[in-house]
């Protein structure tokens, strides 16, 4: 199936901003609430445009009856009104970067080769769901251009480089300083890491998680850089080793974005009803960690935010795939 094609099916299904390049399709987020404004306004104009007739008709049979109406300034408002309802969408788009209504909408990016791989496995009668979603169709929410959605405020307390964590973890763990990579890249759906010697590793099977050292399936942003991230695969932060992707977990719900809320609405930021089945998210979070979801993410013991972290990295799956030199 062709792109054309697939950009077409997809706009018929709602989907709005669709682009492509030779990667990459580009949508935007179908749950953005900002869209319902829009819908809004444009059912708002046609009542208006339907009373306004209504009335035209009503004042064309009051002259007929030989009502005296001043026609001329009853349509010079109406024109001024109008008027105005018509340009004050080109005025304020064009003020808010040409589209006023997407502005607050994420961008959502999907590689074309997931996309022609899916439409295969279809084709060929493999259309089971799996816990690999991630394998079969990576979506990376992207946000609004420039937004890494954490302030520097909310990063501020755990503010942190590569190089720093990585010193960090070699004292805690005895660990030498060639011992852990120091960048990273996909290829394909491999992980390349780089060391500091210079040779190249491969990660290949397994979940996108382990692939990444990433247990937590954390976007890569300016957040997961500062916590230790080296690179990125599949739109998702790639960490030097397992225990600082687990820190990013730690470090992530103690940004004030996470911290003033329960650990349900914690956990609802983290993985919003839009991509995931949230519900159960929040029962497995409790039947993993025997905390209560209502108790305050700012009141848990280090401990305690240790099982959260290590149920994150259970519901969002992890499974051992092998290593090779590159």
């Amino acid at each position: 199936m062709n792109t054309d094609t697939i950009l077409r099916l997809l706009e018929n299904a709602g989907f709005r901003n669709l682009s492509a390049d030779a990667e990459f399709l580009y949508a935007e987020d179908p749950s953005c609430i900002l869209r319902s404004f829009e819908t809004f306004a444009e059912y708002a104009w046609i009542i208006i445009a339907v009373f306004t007739g209504l009335m035209l008709f009503g004042w064309s049979i009051s002259l007929l009856r030989g009502a005296k109406n001043d026609i001329f300034s009853n349509l010079t408002n109406l024109i001024l009104i109008f008027g105005t309802l018509t340009i004050s969408k080109p005025i304020l788009n064009f003020i808010y970067g040409g589209n006023l209504f997407g502005q607050g909408c994420k961008t959502i990016q999907i590689p074309l080769g997931d996309v022609h791989k899916l439409l295969d496995k279809q084709k060929s009668g493999f259309a089971k769901q799996n816990n690999e979603l991630y394998e079969d169709i990576t979506i990376v929410d992207s946000g609004p251009i420039g937004d890494t959605n954490i302030t520097e405020t909310q990063t501020a307390s755990v503010e942190i480089n590569a190089e720093t964590r990585v010193n960090e973890y070699h004292t805690t763990n005895m660990v030498n300083v060639g011992d852990l990579p120091i960048a990273a890249a996909e290829s394909g759906k491999d992980v390349i890491y780089t060391m500091p010697n210079g040779q190249k590793i491969r990660k290949t099977g397994g979940y996108r998680s382990w692939r990444n050292n990433n247990p937590g399936n954390i976007r890569y942003s300016e957040f997961t850089r500062k916590v230790g991230a080296i690179g990125q695969a599949g739109g998702f932060a790639v960490f030097p080793n397992e225990d600082i992707g687990m820190y990013a977990i730690k470090a992530l719900l103690r940004t004030d974005s996470y911290n003033k809320l329960t650990v349900a609405g914690a956990i609802s930021r983290y993985a919003p009803p839009s991509e995931n089945n949230t519900s159960a998210y929040h029962r497995n979070i409790e039947k993993l960690t025997g905390l209560s979801i209502n108790k305050r993410m700012s009141e848990l013991t280090e401990a305690e935010l240790d099982a959260v972290a290590n149920a994150i990295k259970k519901i969002e799956g992890w499974k051992v795939g092998t290593i090779t030199k590159a």
